[in-house]
């Protein structure tokens, strides 16, 4: 493995954490392992260690009570989700992983999780019915979208896993943002601010470069500080390791480029948010709406910060895991 100095990132925005981190660690353990997504034992240490109540607590510092425990969950179940596809065998199976993603975008439909379900349909269907008492159709509408957008994504990374193709750096700045589940990550912000953004507002130029910029240094921040986790399960889907095939510059290079990418695309998010407040001239924009909109965009900072101040203290990358060694739950997917 080549010897790789990792970068001090800097991420200019303030670091917070939500007062109910204690309660909320306490209750996402409970739902995690009532829905079998965890059991006793090594399961649940490593949950404890990859801290998913302390990630929510940055990422979402002023949600009340009620609606950090459900970002907990859902940031749980991602997360369980996701590892299915990296380190399981349904990460090794085309057929299983297209299979799951299937059996998903049906609960999102509405389709009950059926007979031979378990704790991730399971899991995914509680989440579903929480939010849907809590959110509007359009709120939904576009979270379930995003997230089948990311299951298709998901797919596309078995399929490079399985041939042993890695992207083209264009190819996988396309898909990064979907692959690490961020837009309806995002949309959670608004859910937890009890607030839509409104449509004109939305469809602007400024408020789509603040996710598209927020999100992207999002993802570059976890493949920085990733990377070793990474190159140690022979994981391709990383930009450092996709320039670094792509190029020839050293993986060295390829982490400082990434770095620069982050500082870049901070300077978008700061002219974007700048710009958002002429746009809102422009579309005649009430000041409650304004203020109500500026605490998204807070939202977004907040993540940005939040993610990477996470990402230092969690055990999630510090102690990798090798493929084959997560629990499988590919038999629930028994017709």
């Amino acid at each position: 493995m080549e010897n790789i100095v990792l970068p001090d990132l800097r991420i200019p925005f303030p670091s917070r954490v939500n007062p109910f981190e204690a309660q909320v660690a306490r209750h996402t353990t409970s739902w995690a392992m009532r829905h079998g997504l965890i059991t006793e034992g090594l399961a649940a240490a490593r949950f404890a260690g990859e801290s998913y109540a302390r990630l929510v607590a940055r990422l979402y510092p002023e949600a009340s009570l009620p609606d950090l425990e459900l970002a907990a969950d859902l940031n749980s179940w991602f997360h369980v989700f996701d590892d299915q596809f990296e380190l399981a065998e349904v990460g090794r199976d085309l057929e299983l992983a297209r299979r799951l993603a299937d059996r998903a975008e049906g609960l999102l439909r509405g389709e009950p999780p059926g007979p031979a379900a378990g704790a991730l349909l399971h899991g995914l269907a509680d989440l579903g019915e929480r939010m849907r008492i809590r959110a509007g159709d359009l709120w939904w509408d576009r979270f379930a979208g995003n997230l089948r957008t990311c299951f298709d994504a998901a797919l596309w990374e078995v399929d490079n896993r399985a041939s042993g193709k890695i992207p083209d750096p264009v190819a996988y700045v396309e898909r990064k943002l979907e692959i690490a589940y961020v837009p309806p990550s995002f949309d959670l912000i608004e859910l937890v601010e009890h607030f839509d953004v409104p449509a004109a507002i939305r469809a602007s130029r400024e408020y789509s470069m603040l996710l598209h910029e927020a999100g992207h240094v999002v993802v570059c921040t976890n493949d920085i500080i990733g990377l070793r986790r990474e190159l140690v399960q022979g994981e391709f889907h990383n930009l450092a390791i996709v320039l670094w095939n792509a190029t020839d510059c050293t993986l060295q290079e390829a982490v400082d480029q990434v770095e620069q990418t982050i500082y870049d695309r901070i300077e978008h998010f700061l002219a974007a948010r700048d710009a958002l407040e002429v746009r809102f001239d422009s579309l005649g924009i009430a000041e409650p709406v304004r203020l109500a909109t500026r605490r998204c965009v807070t939202g977004l900072e907040d993540w940005m910060r939040g993610y990477l101040d996470w990402a230092l203290e969690t055990r999630r990358f510090t102690d990798p895991v090798l493929p084959g060694q997560t629990g499988s739950f590919h038999r629930e997917l028994a017709d």
